[in-house]
């Protein structure tokens, strides 16, 4: 039977391979944003710097030639239109990413070479001012490798080196468009070589190919990731069926001994009075329906007690608190958890649900090893120790007061005089040396 914690790992209808592909798609959707975002950042730095140089020439140099201003406007325009384009992307990303959606595959390459192309487009409109041989050899260049790098958050190494290609493309048609049949200038004749101007587009695919690289290991380390995270969910999910969700979270998020260590527990031994004659009157399948109904939704109490169903005893259980995660506060949750159960047990008979069924709890507190018992191919985590001999007494104890619920000294004073009880005095348990004080608290 699946709990509620493994329907949020895979939910009905699902595999947890589709689940771990939706995420990897979400993870993959929210990087595309921040490249985006990156976009935007880095062409609104691109217009501040170009409105800085025109309102204060000054700072790049009081002999900037008046067609250097000029340039301004045009390029001012091309970077406030390629900003608003990557806004608007970056917004249509977040209601997709809202949605549960993701972009076709077809926008991501068509979007990808539009990016790239901005640094094609300033090359042309600022070599109608600058002149084509001072745009070509200049810092302009540089600028399709950030275009290229941002690519690499797309986490897709094949769109890196389409983007890289695209650059290439695009620098190579400017230089043929710009220097092609150019006379050579007098003392560098090799500013106006074709091939010189290309090696750089060489740079550019191999710049596509590193950021694709790049992609290609940060989505590996998020598949592992995500990997990962589904078989921590799928641990949860199945040791939940055991401890409640919470303490299976702590024990996955905190170091713990589990070759043996000693603890402060309150141990708690449930049983059904009569079992014998019920199971008489049913078969096999009755018996374990029975048990099933009258355990299920105990076992929920001392999960949510924080305690943990440590073994089944037939017509019984074990249950501890205050391992293997500690708890300050374990006597308290033990005896609430004991009158809900008794609650419960109430209440089912109330409507019918079960036959006439009558219960003994016992508890007691204080120390017990703790930790794995067996061999390498089958272990056990177990608690041991003369704790939990004296509460299994405690709860045979029950019979001879016709008790619901016995608890230990060490449990009444961990409690406080707020709880009702009986005061039984010192009574004889079998196996144990000493009298022990018991309270029947119902």
């Amino acid at each position: 039977m699946m709990n509620a914690s493994s329907r949020a790992v895979c939910p009905v209808g699902r595999t947890l391979d589709s689940v771990m592909r939706e995420a990897l798609e979400a993870g993959m959707l929210r990087c595309e944003r921040q490249r985006a975002r990156a976009m935007v950042i880095l062409l609104l730095g691109l217009l501040s710097m170009v409105l800085v140089f025109r309102v204060l020439p000054s700072v790049f140099g009081d002999g900037a030639p008046d067609r250097m201003r000029a340039v301004g406007q045009p390029l001012c325009l091309s970077l406030l239109c390629f900003a608003l384009y990557e806004a608007s992307v970056w917004f249509w990303l977040g209601r997709l990413e809202a949605s549960g959606r993701t972009p076709a595959l077809a926008f991501r390459y068509i979007n990808a070479a539009i990016e790239v192309s901005y640094p094609t487009v300033m090359i042309f409109v600022l070599a109608h001012y600058l002149g084509s041989l001072a745009v070509l050899n200049g810092a302009l260049v540089l600028l399709y490798f950030p275009f290229i790098t941002l690519a690499a958050l797309t986490l897709d190494w094949k769109l890196c080196a389409f983007a890289g290609s695209v650059a290439a493309v695009g620098f190579g048609f400017a230089v043929f468009r710009l220097i092609l049949g150019m006379e050579s200038v007098p003392g560098l004749p090799t500013l106006t070589l074709p091939g010189l101007q290309l090696s750089k587009g060489v740079y550019m695919i191999v710049a596509g190919l590193v950021a694709g690289f790049v992609a290609g290991r940060l989505k590996v380390q998020m598949e592992q990731s995500l990997r990962a995270a589904r078989e921590r969910d799928r641990a949860i999910g199945i040791f939940g069926q055991h401890v409640s969700p919470q303490v299976a979270e702590r024990l996955l998020n905190q170091p713990i001994e589990l070759s043996g260590e000693e603890r402060h527990v309150c141990v708690m031994f449930f049983d059904i009075r009569g079992f014998s004659g019920i199971a008489a009157e049913r078969t096999a399948s009755e018996v374990v329906d029975y048990l099933n109904t009258l355990f299920d939704p105990m076992i929920t109490s001392v999960n949510d007690h924080r305690g943990i169903v440590n073994k089944f005893l037939g017509d019984g259980f074990m249950a501890v608190f205050g391992a293997p995660v500690e708890d300050p506060d374990l006597c308290r949750n033990a005896v609430r958890c004991a009158r809900e159960i008794l609650g419960l047990v109430e209440d089912l008979n109330a409507r019918g649900v079960i036959p006439p069924t009558r219960v003994g709890i016992g508890l007691h507190a204080g120390p017990a090893v703790t930790g794995n018992v067996g061999s390498e191919r089958r272990k056990e985590y177990t608690i041991i120790g003369d704790t939990v001999n004296v509460a299994a007494r405690v709860e045979q104890a029950t019979k001879q007061f016709s008790a619901r619920l016995l608890v230990t000294a060490a449990v009444r004073e961990a409690t406080g005089p707020e709880q009702e009880a009986q005061d039984l005095g010192e009574v004889e348990l079998r196996g144990q040396p000493k009298p022990i004080r018991l309270y029947m608290l119902a």
